[in-house]
């Protein structure tokens, strides 16, 4: 047990803002260069406490900080620290410590994966939510700590580290022992075959299918140290109930398939983002030789034929495999809470070129999880979104959509106030002759605002005998064949023509507000 445990952060730990220390910000441009720092000073501890080797504890690929398809795209941050096959990357794994920095650097990228790390004298690495490390030991690390501080990071004692092992929920599965292999020969031989999932690190799976006594045999001995096994019934040939079974289903499955070449493939399916209507499912490969099988996923909902924690040499289950809610579970339950039309509020965060803002919405979990395009900031026009959604900005916004497969929720403000176009509309009738001002000009005519966030278009069109020109300077011409207005002129216009449902509306120029134009035509 430690008795010196530090949290170690970048931020602030008071006001959650970009760190000062001695009145001076981090000195890190990057989020690179943050985690670089982070790094460091986790290897000062780690050499202070002498550890050259680390012990990797509930390690996972993915599905601690998010969930997101995104991850898969840029890999789990393991490439070059282990095979690609993950092997050596397992619950019990003896690392070096290099490869111990390099997982801390791939948890505080949040590349996807995540495991606790210790030695077998006591210290520890964590990585938490809030891009902090949780690192302690059996001595008080003076001098790591002030190496930490030197390096702009902010260095605190605490009690102890929210992912302390004592604090594990976990699930009491039975040894995967002599018995265990006994019972599994048993129903290959009454049933034929079975499924054989292998869950080698958390959220992470391998498939075998046994027909027989010997394929038990030769895939027992290539099972990864520790691994979760469960066993299924055998996979079938016939799609159609497949398909089937994922029309029905309503919980969170992985749909295993097995190519006639005997590979494996799987995909997470009866999300709800997919629906009843999704297509995916009728992409089930079907042939000779294809089979599929519906795998539950939900603690609740699984109830396989047998089920094992792989032991240690000695016989004893050393693994502990904890069930806590991750933080991506928490935001997958604050997304599955959201329905579209729903009101939230939040605060914009980031942005993306012109194309929207990120919106930390107002719940523990709701960091980063809202979106905000562009079309849905304002009825108005803006010329830039610092204008109507600046960082910083608190926000009120109505829910369009929950993506599950990028855990992101689609946000409009304008839903929440008047469409400018139907109250215009309510009071406005095509033949109307309005007041308006200029705002812009296009090669094929001039827009003229008739009330905030309704705009109409003078349209010039090939033969008019009185075409409109755009001017940088306000002035009009004597009536005749051509007639010239400025941005910011105040005008009337005759409405031609109004199309709600495209948003249109063709005008007519009839003159200056001031008189100076000509009169309608």
């Amino acid at each position: 047990m430690a008795n010196f445990v530090y949290r170690i952060t970048p931020y602030d730990p008071t006001p959650r803002d970009l760190a000062h220390c001695g009145g001076t910000a981090v000195p890190y441009d990057t989020r690179e260069q943050v985690v670089a720092a982070c790094v460091a000073a986790a290897a000062g501890f780690a050499l202070d406490d002498g550890a050259d080797q680390l012990v990797i504890d509930n390690p996972m690929p993915e599905g601690f900080f998010s969930f997101s398809t995104r991850l898969a795209w840029r890999g789990h941050g393991l490439a070059g620290l282990f095979p690609r096959d993950l092997s050596g990357y397992h619950d019990g794994a003896h690392v070096p410590l290099g490869t111990g920095l390099g997982l801390l650097r791939a948890m505080l990228l949040r590349e996807g994966a995540w495991c606790r790390l210790h030695t077998e004298s006591g210290f520890f690495l964590h990585v938490g939510e809030r891009n902090d490390i949780y690192v302690g030991g059996t001595r008080p690390f003076a001098e790591a700590a002030a190496r930490a501080r030197r390096l702009g990071l902010f260095v605190e004692s605490v009690e102890h580290s929210p992912y302390d092992t004592a604090l594990d929920e976990a699930d009491d599965q039975p040894a995967a022992d002599g018995g265990f292999w006994t019972e599994l020969h048993c129903l290959v031989a009454e049933h034929g075959g079975a499924l054989l999932e292998e869950r080698y690190v958390a959220n992470a799976y391998r498939w075998h299918r046994l027909t027989s006594s010997s394929q038990i045999s030769a895939v027992r001995k290539g099972l990864t140290p520790r691994g979760r096994l469960t066993v299924w019934p055998d996979l079938t040939e016939d799609i159609e109930a497949v398909r089937d079974a994922v029309l029905r289903s309503e919980r969170l499955a992985l749909l295993v398939e097995q190519a006639p070449d005997g590979s494996f493939s799987q995909v997470r399916v009866a999300e709800p983002w997919m629906g009843r209507t999704d297509a995916s499912h009728l992409q089930i490969k079907a042939g000779p030789g294809c089979r599929a099988a519906l795998i539950p996923l939900e603690p609740a909902e699984r109830r396989p034929l047998l089920a094992g924690v792989l032991p240690d040499a000695d016989g004893v289950v050393r693994a502990r495999w904890r069930t806590n809610r991750t933080p991506a579970d928490e935001r997958r339950a604050l997304l599955g809470s959201l329905r579209d039309g729903d009101v939230v509020t939040g605060t914009v965060a980031s942005g993306l070129d012109d194309v929207g803002v990120h919106v930390h919405l107002d719940h523990e979990w709701g960091h980063g999880l809202g979106f905000l395009r562009v079309p849905e900031m304002s009825w108005e026009h803006f010329d830039s979104v610092d204008d109507v959604a600046p960082i910083g900005r608190r926000i009120r916004a109505e829910v369009l959509h929950v993506d599950w497969a990028w855990e992101r929720v689609s946000l409009s403000v304008k839903a929440l106030q008047p469409d400018p176009w139907r109250c215009f509309l309510d009071t406005h009738r095509a033949g109307d002759v309005v007041p308006g001002t200029v705002v812009k000009s296009v090669p094929f005519g001039v827009f003229v605002r008739l009330a905030p966030g309704v705009e109409g278009l003078v349209h010039v069109e090939e033969g008019d005998e009185n075409p409109v020109h755009l001017t940088e300077s306000a002035g009009l011409g004597p009536a005749g064949p051509e007639r010239t207005v400025a941005v910011g002129d105040a005008v009337l216009v005759t409405l031609l023509d109004v199309d709600l449902e495209s948003r249109r509306i063709r005008l007519s120029l009839d003159s200056r507000i001031d008189g100076t134009g000509p009169g309608p035509t």
